[in-house]
This record gives C-alpha cells, structure tokens and sequence, in this order.
C-alpha cells in the first residue's frame, strides 16, 4: 500500500509539473502555433523515452512495447479526431485537435518511464 501511495504522489508531482506556462497568444494564429511548438517538445522528449524504454527491454519486451506504442499511437489519433469533431467547421477544431496530442504524448511519456529509464536499470 506504501509504494502504490508513492507512486501515486510521485505520478502527480510528474504530471503537475508537465503543464505549460501561461500563454500570451491572443490570435487563434499564434495560439494554433504555440500548440504546435508543445507538441513538437512533447513529442521528441516521448520520443527520447521510449527509445530508453525499448533498450530496457529484451527482445520478447521490444515487441511488446513496440505493438503497445503503435496501438497508443491510434488511440491517440482517434481520441483527439474525436474531440476536435465537437469543434468541427469552426476556428477551434485545430486548437483542441494539437492541444488533445500535446496532452496524451505528455501522460504517455510519463507512463513508459515506468521502464526506470531515467536510471537505465534492466
């Protein structure tokens, strides 16, 4: 029960500190932009990651983890299709659509460091 706890605490505290500073984008133009500039951050640190992930692993786990990350991918796409369709026509369809990707590629990057990828042990 201890260690679930810590987990717990230690999720939260990762996740709280993944937000974003205050925008001061006033245009949906410069708005979409910063979006799109998290999500190309958020992207190669989850990038930088599973690539630890993966070196963790043995090959049995490599599979593995690779058919994880490639169905995640889907779920990905698919979830933030579908709440940007809430939006659809409108100017903020695009917003949600990059926001909803910034977010997910964030929480699973947190998820594959269960690997303890930042102490590179096997």
């Amino acid at each position: 029960m201890r260690m679930f706890i810590l987990m717990f605490v230690a999720m939260f505290i990762i996740i709280t500190s993944m937000t974003s500073p205050v925008s001061h984008a006033q245009t949906m133009y410069d708005m979409k932009d910063e979006a799109a500039s998290q999500y190309k951050q958020a992207d190669a640190e989850l990038n930088r990651i599973y690539k630890m992930a993966r070196e963790s692993c043995d090959s049995e786990g490599k599979e593995r983890l690779k058919k994880a990350q490639l169905a995640w991918i889907k779920y990905r796409d698919l979830c933030c299709e579908a709440e940007a369709s809430i939006y659809e026509g409108g100017s903020m369809s695009g917003l949600v659509h990059i926001n909803c990707m910034v977010d997910l590629t964030k929480e699973r990057t947190v998820r594959l460091k269960v690997y303890d990828v930042e102490n590179s042990w096997k």
